[in-house]
């Protein structure tokens, strides 16, 4: 195998040059932070030797001037100066008076004066008794030091690429050694995603990449039990499928063949549907047309009873009084009849036309239940109205629902029993409540009581099963709602919910 080889090479490059940026980087601060000490410490120590180098030489000079001629020889002085520059280190030499002026200046000759390289050493004179008479100024060449550092920093910088050649190589070496397992890996890897599963690494090495190696021999295993398991499962669930989509296709002609069925008994039911309506249309126009047609001879018969049974014309024998009350009480229950088919003709026609206006609900309640009362009962009613309760309805309908709910309660209740009718606003409505102490309802006869032409005891205590079918209808034309509760035995009440009225701008009901 070449030493790089293509996969090998694209593979070991991304980690070597890792390894030696890292080193490099390394290094180089390594480098940068002995190179910034050891060139602080050699400045430290230059600065301070010329310092003192200095010092010390201002130090006798200016002792000869107190001790010589102090500053009156200006010649002397500058004698001095240029003895002090004759020094190898020495590049300028100042003596100056008190008020600043410049006595004596010498330069050192045949040397460039660089002030950034000039170490400026200032020393004061005194005279003998001790005041201060003068400054000498010596001015002391670093470019020797300078010479030096830079000597030092080359060095460093020499130093520093040696080292990071040496470690470029090292990490070279190092990362070649490291890789020679994982380039093993990773062909071996390949080879797996390409599905050669019987794959083994042969790194024996006793660290964390040995481990790599035998956890990925022992995986390459696994794999190849696990594809095994999963090829025989997929063939267990193929011909479970096929199974599967065999009973879907017998299901899919038994679905078909029931959904023509289905089609074909809607078309049936349709047809019986719409026959059932003519045939309820039918029935509807006939009660409308028998129920108008008997009511006219009915209106005068009743008329003629009510009219002998007042006596207007002369006292009804007693022995023909028993009979003519009964005429009159079957009169009325056959026109409440008439009125009822008539109105459920109507409703079912939607011929209704409804005239709401406020309605003292106190005044009218008393009248019906005196309309609908039997005589031949002892019954106790207990209205429980605020006087000034008003209800937004139509007076014909509410007259037809309150006639129809009293009707059944007396209808159901027996001798000594009592029915009570309470009103409570609530929220932006009325409810009502008729509550009696009648045989009350069977549970699983409450929800078919509303229902047209039913009757809870089967027509035992007469009846066309019409009044609460209009009742309902009639509450919720007006918007409201109606229900039932009742106890086998006990009684029912019939609850239900009707609007009040909206006020005007000037606080009077609306009648709109």
């Amino acid at each position: 195998m070449k030493l790089f080889s293509k996969q090998f090479f694209r593979f070991r490059i991304s980690l070597t040059f890792k390894f030696i940026i890292a080193m490099f980087f390394l290094v180089l601060m390594s480098a940068a932070a002995f190179g910034y000490f050891s060139v602080a410490r050699e400045m430290t120590l230059f600065r301070s030797h010329w310092e003192t180098y200095g010092r010390s030489m201002a130090n006798s000079y200016s002792l000869l001037i107190e001790h010589g001629m102090g500053l009156s020889d200006r010649l002397f002085l500058q004698n001095i100066a240029e003895r002090i520059v004759e020094n190898e280190d020495v590049v300028v030499c100042s003596l100056y008076d008190n008020s600043g002026e410049r006595w004596a200046h010498a330069v050192k000759k045949g040397r460039f004066h660089n002030p950034q390289l000039t170490r400026q050493i200032t020393q004061t004179i005194h005279s003998k008794e001790g005041q201060m008479i003068g400054t000498l100024q010596i001015g002391l060449s670093l470019s020797e030091t300078d010479s030096q550092i830079n000597g030092l920093k080359r060095d460093i910088l020499l130093v520093t690429l040696g080292v990071i050649g040496i470690g470029i190589l090292f990490t070279l070496i190092l990362t070649r050694v490291l890789l020679r397992p994982i380039e093993k890996l990773a062909e071996a890897t390949e080879r797996v995603a390409r599905g050669e599963l019987a794959q083994a690494v042969d790194i024996r090495s006793k660290d964390e990449i040995g481990d790599l190696a035998r956890d990925f021999n022992q995986m390459t295993l696994q794999l190849k039990e696990s594809r095994i398991d999963l090829e025989r499962k997929v063939e267990e669930r193929t011909r479970q499928l096929e199974e599967n989509i065999a009973e879907l296709n017998r299901a899919r002609t038994s679905t078909l063949k029931m959904l023509e069925e289905f089609q074909a008994a809607k078309r049936e039911l349709e047809m019986v549907n719409r026959e059932l309506k003519e045939m309820d249309e039918t029935k509807m126009k006939f009660i409308g047309i028998a129920s108008h047609e008997l009511k006219t001879p009915l209106t005068a018969i009743k008329a003629n009873i009510d009219f002998i049974l007042s006596e207007k014309e002369g006292k009804v024998p007693e022995h023909l009084k028993s009979y003519l009350l009964t005429i009159q009480r079957n009169t009325n229950r056959i026109q409440m009849r008439m009125d009822q088919m008539l109105d459920l003709s109507r409703i079912k026609s939607n011929r209704l036309l409804f005239n709401r206006e406020p309605i003292l609900l106190s005044e009218v309640v008393g009248g019906y239940i005196n309309e609908v009362t039997p005589v031949e009962k002892n019954l106790s009613v207990q209205v429980n109205i605020p006087q000034d309760l008003h209800i937004y309805a139509d007076r014909t309908a509410l007259h037809d629902i309150f006639i129809n709910l009293l009707s059944n309660a007396f209808k159901f209740t027996g001798d000594g029993g009592q029915v009570s009718i309470i009103a409570t606003q609530k929220d932006q409505s009325i409810l009502l409540e008729m509550r009696d102490t009648g045989i009350g309802i069977p549970e699983d006869k409450l929800q078919m009581i509303f229902d047209e032409f039913y009757q809870v005891e089967g027509g035992k205590y007469g009846g066309t099963g019409l009044g609460l079918a209009i009742a309902k209808r009639l509450v919720e034309e007006h918007g409201g709602s109606i229900w039932v509760e009742s106890q086998l035995g006990k009684g029912s009440a019939f609850y239900f919910t009707l609007p009040l009225p909206v006020e005007n701008e000037d606080g009077r009901l609306n009648r709109s």
